[in-house]
């Protein structure tokens, strides 16, 4: 090879490594012990830079703008979780802006069945000081206000609270916050913020989610009624509704035998599969308060 080739060689090899570097393109090594949250993929050649997992007595899940009243801040609604807390923060590498790994981490929830709780953009999030500091409590989310991005969601029984936001350094983050609850009290607070929960009934017989059904109206108005939608998958549609229905049936029996009336089952089988979400049987159940 002529001097001439090397030199044209060595240019290109040193413009390559230089777009490397000035497009972020070279991923950065994880926090040691951090690990991604296995439902979802993280964004192209991001790194975590922080990562915390613990056991939470208390997760308010914001379920609107942040505000401050009276010096706290607040939001109008929330709702309040305990369990297993998983938080981690990812580095975005340049040039990509806030709404492309928002976008990535949204479209990765909705493909998988996921329920988008609350989500905002820019100043209808409130204040990016109020999600930084009041929130998350990590100061790198501190950004400008019109580039931040949030959702609530949850997913099977995870609940999730993401953020995006840019730096006025340009840096951009994502911030992902897993809730994985614990108890029967998670059945509750599904139906006073939704009006609705699910459980699944894989391995279940009737007798024993009945029981489970009257723990949890007990926490109810008398007044208010339930809908117990059986969700059966099956290759013969007619089969898998009649089972539905047979099911439903019977949790209608036991519960009833505990003194509650205002109920009614419903049996779809196949017929709405993304509720399943992968699960062959699955209870929605619905609350309808009286007027």
């Amino acid at each position: 090879m002529d001097e001439r080739s090397l030199t044209v060689r060595n240019k290109i090899s040193w413009l390559l490594i230089g777009l490397l570097f000035s497009t972020g393109l070279l991923a950065q090594t994880d926090v040691s012990g951090s690990a991604d949250y296995p439902l979802l993929e993280r964004f192209p050649l991001s790194w975590i830079e922080s990562y915390q997992r613990r056991q939470t007595p208390e997760y308010l899940l914001m379920l609107s703008e942040l505000k401050k009243v009276n010096n706290v801040v607040v939001a109008d609604r929330r709702q309040s979780l305990q369990g297993d807390l998983r938080r981690i923060t990812y580095r975005i590498p340049e040039p990509h802006l806030p709404d492309d790994a928002f976008r990535h981490f949204r479209e990765q929830i909705e493909k998988k069945d996921g329920e988008i709780l609350f989500s905002c953009t820019g100043r209808d999030c409130g204040s990016s000081h109020y999600w930084a500091n009041d929130f998350y409590g990590i100061s790198q989310l501190y950004g400008l206000d019109r580039t931040q991005y949030y959702l609530a969601a949850r997913l099977g029984n995870d609940y999730l609270a993401l953020y995006a936001v840019q730096r006025g350094n340009r840096r951009v983050y994502l911030q992902l916050d897993v809730v994985s609850p614990e108890g029967a009290d998670d059945l509750k607070q599904q139906l006073e913020v939704a009006g609705y929960a699910t459980l699944s009934l894989e391995g279940r017989e009737s007798v024993e989610v009945a029981d489970r059904l009257v723990q949890l109206l007990a926490e109810f108005s008398p007044q208010d009624r339930f809908w117990f939608v059986v969700h059966w998958r099956g290759d013969d549609a007619s089969e898998a509704i009649a089972a539905s229905e047979a099911f439903g049936r019977e949790l209608v029996d036991g519960v009833r035998q505990a003194g509650y009336e205002n109920i009614e089952s419903f049996g779809v089988g196949p017929l709405v599969p993304p509720v399943l979400s992968g699960r062959d049987r699955l209870l929605m159940v619905v609350r309808r308060t009286q007027e």
